[in-house]
């Protein structure tokens, strides 16, 4: 790390109350730039703007529903407000939804799945690209797709639809933003070892009648590494797509998932 590195840079996450947004905002404020926090929920942001601030950066809490159009646009304006500038965007915002077949598809969870996983991020980038970035002709977007996106599983249709619109879409942005040197790129991640996995563990187990272990163990046997994704490989990754080393890397699609895309 390098506490200097995005010294006076600004970052906007969101889904940084639990998981892979918290590690996100920690890894930022700790090599220097100010991260803008948001979330639905605002007692987990706070958790994590006290984390942020133990690492000895500065954090602005803003209660954000990526669904709602005008709650994007409000959480552009705010960071322009308190620090003048907007310099990355991670669009880490996701649900997984509740897995139905197609047959069975209940239109409000489709809807609500999409609306968060795809256009949510659609509307937080407009905002950010109109508002600030565009503007100071400069910035880097960035989107976290999933490998079940390519990997598809029965019940996860929405979830799948939803996460591959996302590669498309930053492609196309890369295209039409590349004159204002903003760059666009995608996270196409795997498993992430956290809460989020230990819970569908329980609840494929429990569904299936199979023990936790034989759970895990199957999901483990499908990546190359034979071990889940640990949060700050993907900060790590975040940053050095945000950097200047990276400044030829637009509009591509960065596999982080262990080797399991190699089969």
């Amino acid at each position: 790390m390098n506490p200097q590195r995005f010294a006076g840079r600004v970052a906007l996450i969101t889904g940084a109350g639990t998981g892979i947004g918290r590690v996100l905002a920690i890894a930022w404020a700790r090599e220097g730039a100010q991260v803008v926090l948001g979330a639905r929920r605002r007692d987990l942001l706070e958790e994590t703007a006290a984390l942020v601030t133990a690492a000895g950066g500065t954090a602005l809490v803003v209660p954000t529903d990526v669904a709602r159009e005008e709650d994007c646009r409000a959480i552009v304006a705010r960071t322009l407000e308190r620090f003048g500038r907007l310099d990355v965007l991670i669009n880490n915002a996701a649900i997984p939804g509740t897995d139905q077949r197609v047959v069975e598809m209940d239109l409000e969870n489709w809807n609500l799945t999409i609306a968060i996983n795809l256009t949510g991020p659609m509307l937080m980038t407009r905002e950010a690209l109109g508002q600030a970035m565009i503007p100071q002709r400069s910035g880097n977007v960035q989107f976290m797709s999933s490998a079940a996106a390519k990997k598809i599983r029965p019940r996860k249709a929405h979830y799948a639809v939803a996460k591959m619109g996302l590669i498309p879409l930053a492609q196309t942005l890369a295209h039409e933003v590349s004159e204002h040197r903003i760059r666009v790129n995608t996270l196409v991640i795997g498993l992430v070892a956290g809460e989020l996995v230990e819970r569908w563990i329980q609840r494929t187990a429990g569904e299936s009648g199979r023990s936790e272990q034989d759970v895990r163990a199957g999901l483990l046997a499908e990546i190359p590494r034979h071990s889940a994704i640990e949060p700050q490989e993907i900060a790590d990754l975040s940053l050095y797509l945000a950097s200047d080393a990276a400044s030829a890397i637009t509009g591509q699609n960065i596999n982080v998932t262990a080797g399991a895309e190699m089969r």
